[in-house]
Formats: structure tokens, sequence, C-alpha cells
């Protein structure tokens, strides 16, 4: 059995609508109940990873909760990535990817009661340009200026990204990309390519039905041009899970890749814009993450399965 009994919870203030010093009671409550110990640190966008490591060397945690975004989740995972520390999580950003991906609870009351309930699973990761790491979804063109404009316009929640998306969609123009696997080029024309260590989107568009995180393998996922009218069935597909049987999608799976981006198309990391790299490096990084999830997750199957 696995015994977890300090825990340090790092928290967005800016993420959701939770009122965080109420949070805060609430988990005293909670952890005065189970018999364990917490403490809480606050991002600022300050030097971050050095508050928080300086915190995690005088309270030394066995878990470390990311309560917020993809980008909290990052920022924990960079600190804790090939340590003998979890990371939990309690999901209040506006999409949640990877938390979508591992079936954590929306409600922040179940995600925190899985912290003590939950199962520990090891996961990949993917280093992208050998410097950002990627848990879950990075890709190159039409979702990645999307993620821009929300950051740009400073949207927040789901129709706030559907509000850019429409905006974004109707200005498509693909790009011809040039795509290195094992030595391999060849080129393609696309909206969007997709570098994928996890299924779907935090909205629940799966993008890459093969997807499995932690299979020791990513996926390129192609977008190819596609007629307007398209869009509906697109869709559809990308909701039921099918999207691989499109005519306008290829999906390769590959450990290594090097995307060559010369139209400097906007390139996004697990919802971060990283700017318009002229090439885009990616390498999988096998089960580096240790993380907490429900005892009925399986890495790879839908949930609706």
């Amino acid at each position: 059995m696995i015994v977890r009994e300090k825990y340090l919870f790092v928290i967005n203030p800016i993420a959701g609508g939770l009122d965080k010093n109420q949070y805060v009671s609430d988990l005293k409550a909670r952890f005065t109940q189970k018999g364990a110990a917490f403490d809480v640190i606050e991002t600022t966008g300050d030097n971050d990873q050095e508050k928080i490591l300086k915190y995690m060397a005088t309270c030394k945690p066995d878990v470390v909760v990311a309560v917020g975004g993809d980008g909290t989740c990052n920022l924990v995972a960079e600190l804790i990535q090939q340590k003998d520390v979890a990371m939990g999580i309690v999901p209040l950003g506006s999409a949640n990817g990877l938390a979508t991906e591992l079936s954590i609870p929306t409600n922040t009351n179940e995600a925190t009661d899985l912290l003590f309930a939950g199962k520990e699973i090891h996961i990949d990761a993917i280093l992208i340009n050998k410097k950002h790491l990627c848990l879950h979804l990075s890709d190159i063109g039409l979702n990645a200026r999307v993620v821009k404009r929300f950051e740009r316009e400073k949207s927040r929640g789901m129709w706030g990204y559907f509000k850019q998306y429409i905006s974004e969609i109707f200005r498509m123009d693909p790009k011809k990309f040039k795509f290195d696997l094992n030595g391999n080029q060849f080129r393609r024309k696309a909206h969007m390519v997709v570098i994928a260590n996890a299924s779907k989107y935090g909205t629940g568009a799966i993008v890459n039905p093969i997807g499995k995180i932690n299979d020791g393998k990513f996926e390129v996922c192609i977008i190819k041009p596609f007629p307007l009218w398209s869009i509906f069935s697109i869709s559809i597909a990308l909701f039921r899970g099918t999207l691989k049987t499109s005519r306008y999608v290829k999906i390769l799976s590959c450990k290594k890749i090097k995307v060559y981006n010369k139209y400097r198309e906007t390139v996004q990391v697990d919802g971060e814009v990283i700017g318009e790299p002229a090439v885009v490096n990616a390498k999988i990084l096998h089960n580096i993450l240790k993380v907490i999830v429900p005892m009925e997750f399986k890495p790879g199957v839908q949930p609706s399965q």
C-alpha cells in the first residue's frame, strides 16, 4: 500500500473561479481527518521554480499537487520529473488537457479526495527543442494560433477559446512543412501538425485516437488541407475518436522527429506559446513522471469504451 503523508499544493491564484482561501480552509478539514500534512505555495510568475524547489527542500513532500491548468501541471512536472515524488492534479484551468486525459474529476472536492484514493502510474513526456517539457499535446499552426489569440485577448474558459477558434478557422492558410523521421525526409502541406503524447485536448476532441501516455512513443498528427464544408464531419470524427480514418489526417508513431517550420508558424506546448521556431525537435522521455489517477484509469482507453 502506498503511504502518502506529506503534500505540497502549488496553487495558481488566477486559475478558475475558486476562492483559494476557502479551498485552503477545506483542505485543513480534509487533511486533519486523513491524518496527513500539507503545505501551500502560490505561483506569482516570478522565479516560481526556484521558490518551489526551496519549499520542497524544506517540507520534503511525497506528493506535489498542481492546482490550476496545464501550465501549472507543466511547472510541477519540470520540478519533480525522475524524482520519487508523485504529482496530483486539481484541475482549475481553462481546458485542463492533462487532467482530461487522465480522467481526473473536474469537481474540486472529488479531485482532492483522489489524492488519497487514487493509484500512481508513470507517464511519458516529450522534450521539445531540448528545453520544453510536453506532458500532453504540442502543435504547430492552427490551434497554436488560437492559443496565441486566447492569451493575447486574455480570454477565459471554453467559450473564450471557442470564439478565438471561430475567428481563426476562417483565416486558415495551410503551409508546407518538412519532416525528418529517423532520416526519412518528406514534405506535407498542413493546417496543423500535432505532436501528441496524449490522445485528446481539454475540450474532449480526440486528435490522436491511438495515443497512450506511457507507451514509450508519441504520435505526429498531420492535419492536411481540407475544404471548409468538411469542418462538420471532421468535428464529429474528433469527438467520436475516429479521426485516424479521415482522408485529411495522417498519424505517425515515433520516438523522435524533426519538423522544419519554414514559414514560422506559431508553436504551443501544453497550452503555452513558445514562439515561432524554425525547427521543432521532439524526443520521447519514457516514464519520467509519477502521477495520481483514478483506480479505474487505463492509459489509451477512452472512458466511453
